[in-house]
């Protein structure tokens, strides 16, 4: 089941991982998003992302027949502290035997800076065969990968045998709500390496995260785009029930008294798998 895309722990925000990895495993994933993602992971801090944590998440994964095959460590990330966060990412992506690793770049430099300053994390991911993928952002302040306008730019200044794009509608939901997400991330499907399924819904001041196929992603029409072509990329199922992200482009946590039960998050789980399934 589910070889060809996989499912993020981050829908077990407020949870350890040994629960999350118990869950996805009762409702048959094999392939896991490991999401150590600062901001959407209840508790989280830096020191928290050490490769003992990766070296128990692999071997928990391998004693239950499962695979990390994407590992998202969105952080703080900037260039003074770049060289050293992205390198320990990169090891941790060695250590789980994960061949794609994404995050956001820093804000405060350019591409060319940025790689720069990690080289020695890029030349590691390159020896070890391990894609770092970048990801749009959802905050609607401007940055290097707002749409689909900025793909070309993108591919051109950066080292492809090494880094590529990840995209998520969900993120162009609330980044550019005034444009089509169906045409944006159709454009995406010629250039991302990894996309994110993580559908949401408007309340209020709020985006909310719901199962695929219920919210706005319309990812009913880009599932049979992409199928149809032939040409869907490697995927995850994100669903970070404990975030909604502000009209304005801040996120917050939900209070962990309001956080899912695991058996409603399990059914939420299926009713997503089961969407995709359908059209696969």
């Amino acid at each position: 089941m589910l070889d060809n895309f996989s499912v993020s722990t981050v829908a077990y925000s407020g949870y350890t991982l040994d629960q999350a990895i118990e869950s996805l495993h009762r409702i048959g994933v094999k392939n896991i998003e490991l999401a150590l993602i600062k901001g959407a992971v209840h508790d989280l801090v830096e020191s928290d992302i050490t490769i003992e944590l990766a070296e128990w998440v692999k071997s928990s994964l391998d004693q239950k027949g499962m695979q990390c095959t994407s590992f998202a460590a969105h952080c703080e990330m900037n260039l003074s502290n770049c060289k050293e966060r992205l390198l320990r990412r990169v090891q941790l992506c060695c250590t789980l035997a994960c061949p794609r690793l994404v995050l956001y770049a820093p804000r405060d430099a350019t591409w060319q800076q940025f790689y720069s300053e990690a080289k020695a994390a890029f030349d590691l991911a390159k020896l070890s065969g391990i894609k770092i993928l970048i990801e749009n952002v959802g905050d609607t302040r401007s940055y290097l990968l707002n749409d689909a306008d900025d793909f070309d730019s993108f591919i051109e200044q950066v080292d492809n045998s090494v880094v590529g794009i990840n995209f998520d509608p969900g993120n162009f939901l609330s980044h550019r709500p005034d444009l089509d997400v169906l045409e944006h991330s159709i454009a995406s499907l010629e250039v991302a390496e990894h996309i994110h399924i993580k559908d949401l819904i408007q309340s209020g001041d709020a985006w909310q995260c719901c199962e695929v196929g219920n919210g706005a992603g319309r990812y009913d029409a880009l599932f049979d785009f992409a199928y149809k072509q032939e040409n869907m990329p490697f995927f995850s199922i994100e669903s970070p029930y404990s975030l909604e992200r502000l009209v304005n482009g801040s996120t917050r946590l939900k209070p962990r008294d309001s956080v899912l039960s695991i058996q409603d998050i399990e059914m939420n789980l299926r009713s997503s798998i089961e969407f995709v399934r359908a059209r696969i």
